[in-house]
């Protein structure tokens, strides 16, 4: 364990550069397989049973974790039994005309899952489309090199991805995970998906082999998977995160357009009575676009902090998320609050009953997914995607235990079934590499909270069942404020305009109309500008302009308006409105000097989108 008290001074970063995974150019063909080969493999799916579940989907493999045995001949056919979880066991025919099912063995009936037999790439239609990243391990556990190839997912854009890697030096597959599930049906494939193993998210393979000839007329034979076994026959107990660690991981967007983000992740969670301000339970995950250099920013970080100890007042930023973007050193925008609503997990996070955790599996020492080490297979239910999947999907994620009890353990991978792409980070999948736990808390600088963006829409779009907007025509911020925290909020760039019939039409800034008009009754402040910024928290209503402090001691929502007719007493209202305007909000205790709101109203950018000094 590393003791940080050395490097506090200075805010350095406990994690250097030269720790960060590292992809190796990759220069080749396409992997093809051969004529005839055979696999044992590892089958994770996309969710539990759901409750639309037909008869159908729970007489299936697709909802438990499985091992299979699969032959292969090209053009010929691909034979598969697959022992599930719960005992059952799936015969599988694929032929050139049909694909036919057995529970024995012996008796096959024909069935439509949307198959059909794979070509020797297994890229399929797409690809001209494919792509290979580069060259690494998979993990700390270097079992072997592999190539990361990605193939996009259907027409949309943008499209989800199908990664696939493959051996560097066999072109054997080694691990697969599908970005997207069957899109009819959970039991409905695609025919340009890659047969069988499309039907689940994540597969592993323990072995894969060439044959000489055709195995299709061999009988199958049960998987074996060295050192596989279902449940948790050891009695491990579920993981505890370390309150003190740094890692570095390789996050893979579902995103097909972007390639793996070295990154590094701080996590930092002290207990009840050592709980003070928002750092001390910070997770800051750095990522950085190193092999995605046409990216508009170099770097982001997702900075999230836990809740606060039950019956302390939060303090500033507490419970809250962060996502702020870096070119060099540079911040260049940041979003927060009630724009990215992701908080930090506690240690325990996988134990929490909600998300029903459970040790699906172990596998011991096998030279393929887990040489020298013992890996648990854990299932974690995560939200709901679509009409396929409207209980629950399944989060899967590898860990090594450090002991016997299995209560501190290693990361060894993390991926999200059907993240989605545009959802949170549209990262789907997280491979883990150094690992390291300080005797010392990670220094609070490595946490600090930026001023965070928001746009506030001179006319904001009204509240529909499709878009609630339950605060129309007021902006929710997700800002919560308490005694202890007060906002700071400043005018950054925009123009907009309460009425464009004045000021021969010219658009302002949030100080409002340059030639001051008196905001009526039922307007959201009146007596104060028209077209000026103002805020709201409860039932207190304050003026903004480009710049002001929240009233001290108030309890409640931030909330952001132009001045005007909100209820269109007056005539238009809000619908002839124009404009935006961005500011930035930061979060502190409060302090006796008091920012005084700026109502300059005859001061206007020169430029329409040169901010106004204050």
């Amino acid at each position: 364990m590393k003791d940080l008290t050395s490097s506090s001074k200075n805010c350095v970063d406990p994690i250097p550069d030269s720790r960060y995974p590292v992809l190796e150019t990759f220069t080749g063909p396409q992997p093809r397989l051969p004529q005839f080969w055979k696999c044992t493999c590892v089958l994770h799916p996309f969710s539990p049973l759901q409750s639309n579940s037909t008869t159908a989907d729970k007489e299936s493999p697709f909802f438990e974790i499985c091992t299979a045995t699969v032959y292969y001949a090209e053009g010929l056919g691909l034979n598969a039994l697959l022992v599930g979880a719960s005992g059952r066991r799936w015969w599988y025919r694929i032929t050139p005309t049909q694909t036919e099912v057995s529970t024995d063995g012996i008796r096959y009936t024909p069935i439509n899952v949307g198959w059909r037999i794979p070509t020797t790439n297994w890229f399929g239609n797409e690809s001209s489309r494919a792509k290979c990243s580069g060259t690494s391990y998979l993990n700390w556990m270097k079992a072997q090199k592999v190539d990361w190839w990605k193939i996009p997912v259907g027409n949309s854009s943008p499209a989800p991805a199908t990664w696939m890697w493959f051996d560097h030096k066999t072109n054997f597959p080694v691990r697969l995970m599908f970005g997207q599930g069957p899109v009819a049906r959970p039991g409905l494939g695609d025919v340009n998906q890659l047969a069988l193993f499309q039907m689940f998210s994540f597969t592993y393979f323990s072995t894969f082999e060439k044959l000489s000839s055709n195995p299709l007329n061999t009988p199958l034979v049960p998987p074996v998977v060295e050192g596989f076994s279902f449940g948790n026959p050891d009695n491990y107990e579920l993981f505890t995160w370390n309150t003190n660690f740094g890692m570095t991981v390789f996050m893979t967007p579902v995103n097909e357009a972007f390639n793996p983000l070295p990154t590094r992740v701080l996590y930092n969670w002290r207990d009840n009575s050592q709980y003070s301000v928002s750092s001390d339970r910070s997770q800051s995950t750095l990522m950085k676009y190193t092999y995605n250099p046409t990216n508009p920013f170099t770097a982001q970080q997702a900075l999230l902090t836990g809740p606060t100890p039950t019956g302390m007042t939060p303090p500033p930023n507490s419970g809250a998320g962060f996502l702020i973007n870096y070119v060099g050193d540079r911040i260049t925008n940041a979003i927060g609050f009630g724009n990215f609503p992701f908080p930090q997990q506690p240690p325990n996070w996988v134990q929490i009953p909600a998300v029903q955790g459970k040790i699906h599996a172990t596998i011991v020492r096998n030279p393929a997914l887990c040489p020298g080490n013992t890996a648990t297979v854990v299932g974690v239910f995560f939200p709901p995607s679509g009409n396929n999947y409207p209980d629950s999907t399944y989060l899967w994620t590898w860990y090594s235990p450090f002991d016997r009890t299995g209560r501190r353990s290693r990361p060894i991978t993390f991926m999200q079934s059907q993240s989605g792409v545009g959802l949170g980070t549209s990262l789907a999948l997280a491979d883990y590499f150094d690992y390291e736990e300080f005797t010392t808390p990670i220094p609070a600088c490595n946490f600090a909270v930026p001023p965070v963006d928001f746009t506030v829409q001179a006319k904001p779009n009204p509240s529909t069942p499709d878009n609630p907007n339950p605060s129309y025509p007021w902006l929710d911020t997700g800002v919560r404020l308490n005694p202890s925290r007060v906002a700071t909020i400043k005018y950054k760039d925009g123009l907009w305009t309460a009425n464009p019939n004045i000021n021969n039409g010219h658009l302002y800034n949030s100080a409002g109309n340059p030639t001051f008009i008196s905001a009526k009754p039922g307007y959201a402040l009146p007596g104060a500008n028209e077209g000026a910024l103002v805020g709201k928290i409860g039932d207190t209503v304050f003026l903004i302009g480009l710049g002001a402090n929240t009233p001290p001691g108030l309890v409640g929502k931030l909330e952001l308006c132009i001045n005007d007719d909100l209820k269109g007493i007056y005539g238009a209202g809000l619908t002839d409105n124009i404009g935006q305007v961005n500011v930035q909000i930061s979060v502190s205790s409060p302090r006796k000097e008091k920012l005084e709101p700026v109502i300059e109203s005859g001061t206007e950018p020169t430029l329409e989108n040169e901010p106004v000094s204050e």
